[in-house]
């Protein structure tokens, strides 16, 4: 095992842990003010990118307005989380 594989297994690890403590402070079914916290950004904002379909798994229903799958928001954002931190960790 070379020292990058044991960089990305520790950030890796550190990124599971967050995940795990994310889904202990949402619901399993978002809704747009979650998804307003958890992306930091305004409910305009969140709106155009349900819309534009740039958030996993979200889905529109009639009379109750748009849901997204926690988990799969969290393995989303965190997943681009560990891939920004992976580039780091190679151009190093």
């Amino acid at each position: 095992m070379n020292d990058n594989t044991a960089i990305q297994l520790t950030t890796k690890e550190v990124l599971m842990q967050l995940i795990k403590e994310e889904q202990q402070k949402y619901p399993f079914s978002l809704k747009v003010p979650d998804l307003m916290q958890l992306l930091n950004a305004s409910d305009t904002a969140v709106y155009e990118k349900l819309e534009r379909g740039e958030i996993p798994g979200a889905k529109k229903y009639k009379g109750i307005g748009w849901r997204v799958p926690r988990d799969l928001v969290l393995a989303w954002l965190y997943g681009q989380e560990l891939e920004k931190d992976l580039t780091k960790e190679v151009r190093v």
